[in-house]
């Protein structure tokens, strides 16, 4: 006769686990050979949070080892059971859920690092190629969360202590939540060169929400949030440095080099600041002082708040400064200043990465390949980095949108 263990939870089936009286071999199979219970103790993973066991209904508290169990029901969605559970199995536990990132990418990080409770059947292994581009679901990370995904192809290339050497410049850094991040979830100076006004409200909400919290991602990510401690949503967040103006090559290697900051740089300076502040940007992009008939990866926003123009740098010997001790320089998305960021870095010998986007055929029409065609397209943009620069490395960022990193490693820079 079977016994039933009900949990009072309503937002789980009352009937979840129908468990036979006697108990029998280790591991039952099916007439196809699928395991159908098994009775060693399951795959487990650490909790993070307080929820209720599906089994005994006690508290799982932050630090208990739990397995994951379907529910009987049809779409009834997943249980979480202490470990300790897995012995009111008589007949034994069943396989665990197959892993969903496994299933749809094939692959699962906290699997590669042994701590995965799913399962991960070579069976049910998807692939990338296997699901839809559109329409389907996700095979890449959205595109609101690009400025991780490129920020940890950063750390992965370059090394946390490459990064904490020196200055990180990052061109058109746009609203600067990739410099936020690097700052305050790396330890990485990084300093954003864009003439738009930062905006920053949206990311520091997340981290007073404690979204960047070591308990909140698992030890697994942990080491992508080295800066990052338990409690540390109860500190306050820097921001990083903004220098408020169009990315010039010639005009940053020259204060770079000589660190020039006479009356014409000076006159420069405060130029380029007054021009940064009149220039108007909506949804389509930059409106005035210039053209742009091309869709910008990343809408910038109709209006935005200038309360948020601090941490502007307004002395050009604190700009150059910044300039001279940068190591690395970056750009995501950087329209129009793609060019300009690989010709300013190794012009000084600096490794560069960027993740280039539009092409700006008009603006640039000297823009040639060595068959002598005009650059148009993305593609032939790509090529003509590798031609122009052929140090530089080309790989594919697994993030929706335009997704092709170009980048030189500090080995290869001049």
């Amino acid at each position: 006769m079977a016994r039933r263990i009900e949990r009072s939870d309503k937002d789980v089936d009352k009937n979840i686990l129908t468990m036979p009286a006697e108990p029998s071999n280790e591991i039952m199979f099916d007439k196809i050979g699928n395991i159908i219970t098994s009775k060693k103790a399951p795959s487990c993973t650490v909790s993070r949070y307080n929820l209720s066991c599906g089994v005994c209904a006690a508290m799982i508290v932050p630090g208990d080892s739990m397995f994951p169990l379907s529910n009987n029901k049809q779409g009834g969605g997943l249980s979480w059971v202490h470990k300790a559970c897995h012995t009111l199995f008589p007949l034994g536990v069943p396989p665990p859920p197959t892993c969903r990132h496994w299933a749809r990418l094939g692959r699962c990080p906290t699997y590669e690092a042994g701590v995965c409770a799913f399962g991960h059947d070579e069976k049910h292994r998807g692939t990338a190629k296997s699901q839809k581009k559109w329409g389907g679901k996700r095979t890449l990370v959205r595109n609101s969360h690009k400025n991780t995904a490129f920020r940890i192809f950063l750390m992965k290339t370059y090394g946390l202590d490459f990064l904490q050497r020196g200055v990180v410049l990052d061109v058109a850094g746009g609203k600067g939540e990739l410099s936020w991040e690097l700052k305050n979830l790396m330890g990485v100076e990084s300093v954003v060169v864009d003439p738009r006004p930062l905006t920053l409200s949206g990311i520091e909400r997340k981290w007073t929400q404690g979204m960047f919290e070591p308990k909140r991602f698992g030890p697994v990510f942990a080491k992508w949030y080295p800066a990052c401690e338990d409690g540390c949503s109860k500190r306050n967040p820097e921001r990083p440095l903004h220098l408020r103006c169009f990315f010039e090559a010639d005009t940053f290697s020259r204060l770079a080099k000589d660190g020039d900051t006479d009356d014409t740089s000076e006159n420069w300076f405060l130029r380029e600041r007054t021009k940064a502040k009149a220039i108007k940007w909506t949804t389509k992009g930059l409106q005035e002082g210039g053209q742009n008939n091309e869709h910008h990866e990343e809408d910038a926003p109709c209006e935005i708040d200038e309360e948020e123009t601090n941490n502007e740098v307004d002395n050009l010997g604190v700009a150059a400064s910044i300039i001279k001790r940068s190591k690395l320089v970056i750009g995501l998305h950087p329209d129009q200043a793609a060019g300009e960021i690989a010709a300013f870095a190794t012009d000084l010998g600096l490794p560069w990465c960027i993740v280039p986007c539009c092409v700006y055929s008009d603006m640039f029409p000297k823009r040639r390949l060595q068959d002598g065609s005009q650059v148009k397209s993305h593609s032939q943009l790509l090529q003509w980095f590798s031609e122009v620069y052929p140090e530089a490395k080309v790989t594919t960022l697994d993030v929706e949108g335009k997704n092709q990193v170009v980048y030189t490693t500090i080995q290869s820079s001049p």
